[in-house]
């Protein structure tokens, strides 16, 4: 009996030990169950590039400036351990790789594949392959984008890209991240060189620096700045230059013209303003312009056509009354050179209609957002619109100063009848307010 005892107890053993294996087989714990399913790789099964080498630091633009693309490490993702892993060039002539991968090298426009191969136990197996397409360093002019600048200087920034919106007058896209890249003017009258912005460029608009330095992050992109010393059409040709050879990738024209009048005779409504600087063109960021009005009565300023008006460090026209005033515009001072003289003819523009949506509104007590809608013609009028309500105890209306509106406040169930009025011009309209329907 003993000796049965001990072979059930061997079965039993036997049997639990199994039990295990296969349970082990169906239970496998969700982090051993993870590796298992993970196959060895390689990082990038695509890739294009530019030519030259490439390193964690090389960005370059695609199509346009606002399309960047950067270099990634082809690598192999979960090695089998003891294997060794080798990298290889269909065309060396084309892309070059270190056998044991990392950054590429374009060489020369062209296509290959990037084979990685795994060796484990004198067994060679192919982990995975990358695609590669290097492109040389193509040029294209921006048609979109005026070439027409004022006499000093100006260019194309940080600025200009993020926070204007605008683009450069050309692009040269792929760029070698090698090669060196000149702009050359055909006279020496303008004067032209490449800049590189990134995130660390100083720029005086304290949130837009922030802005951009968060947007841009480690990246970076060419810019340019020019100063133009007169009048005229000049050429600008871009070249690269690599591997002590230098290739026309193309050029493109800019137009410097004199500051001018814009035009002889400027109408404004009464009560408006106008930027000054609207008075002329192509003004030049690195000169000051004085506007004088001509016969300017300094003891009563109501006197006068229009005043001076400075806001935000901006100066500004105010259409103070009717009539025709001079404005001349001079370089520097009163007494500078003389650019011309704009009449600033300001005239008023009488409502000739008040129209409501409806002739009678329902409110409800203390709603916060009740409105009366009305349209006047002339949309730009000059007369000013006011509204009266005969029952302000039902429903108050007062002129918002802040917030440059009018604002309803129905208080009570009644009735109360709304005047607006413009110019000569007046309609009425009823409002019902009545209890919130709990």
């Amino acid at each position: 009996m003993k000796r049965s005892v001990i072979k059930v107890t061997q079965l039993l053993v036997l049997m639990t030990l199994c039990c295990a294996l296969l349970a082990g087989n169906f239970f496998i714990p969700s982090p051993v169950a993870e590796a298992a399913t993970k196959k060895t790789s390689i990082s990038a099964t695509k890739l294009t590039i530019p030519v030259g080498k490439m390193d964690s630091k090389v960005y370059w633009n695609t199509s346009t400036p606002w399309d960047f693309g950067s270099e990634q490490k082809v690598t192999v993702a979960n090695k089998v351990k003891g294997a060794t892993y080798i990298f290889a060039s269909s065309n060396t002539k084309v892309v070059k790789i270190s056998k044991d991968g990392g950054y590429l090298t374009g060489l020369k426009a062209g296509n290959a594949t990037i084979t990685c191969t795994q060796t484990y136990q004198k067994k060679n197996t192919t982990v995975g392959k990358c695609t590669v397409t290097v492109k040389k360093a193509t040029f294209t002019v921006n048609e979109y984008e005026s070439n027409v600048f004022a006499v000093g200087s100006d260019g194309f920034d940080l600025y200009d890209l993020y926070a204007c919106g605008a683009e450069p007058l050309f692009n040269i896209a792929y760029r070698n991240p090698n090669a060196t890249y000149t702009l050359t003017s055909d006279s020496n009258n303008l004067t032209i060189k490449e800049v590189k912005y990134d995130g660390s460029t100083v720029i005086d608009d304290e949130f837009a620096a922030e802005m951009l330095k968060g947007y841009i992050g480690k990246r970076y992109f060419y810019g340019y700045q020019f100063t133009a010393k007169q009048a005229g059409t000049y050429k600008i040709t871009v070249k690269e230059t690599y591997n002590k050879k230098t290739l026309t990738l193309g050029s493109f024209k800019v137009e410097i013209k004199d500051t001018s009048i814009s035009e002889p005779k400027k109408d404004l409504l009464l009560g408006n303003y106008l930027n000054v600087l609207y008075l002329i063109n192509y003004a030049n960021v690195n000169t000051e312009y004085y506007f004088n009005i001509v016969d300017y009565d300094n003891t009563n300023p109501d006197n006068n056509v229009v005043r001076l008006y400075t806001e935000n460090d901006q100066l500004y026209l105010y259409a103070n009354k009717t009539g025709t005033a001079e404005v001349t515009v001079t370089i520097g001072t009163a007494q500078g050179t003389a650019i011309g003289s704009v009449s600033v003819v300001v005239t008023d523009a009488p409502c000739q209609s008040i129209t409501v949506d409806s002739n009678t509104y329902t409110a409800y007590v203390n709603e916060e957002y009740f409105r009366i809608s009305y349209d006047l013609e002339p949309y730009e009028t000059t007369d000013k619109a006011t509204i009266e309500s005969d029952n302000p105890d039902v429903l108050k209306v007062e002129y918002n100063e802040e917030e440059g509106n009018w604002s309803y406040s129905p208080l009570k169930v009644g009735e109360a009848n709304i005047t607006i009025k413009c110019g000569s011009q007046s309609v009425v309209c009823k409002v019902v307010v009545e209890d919130i329907d709990l």
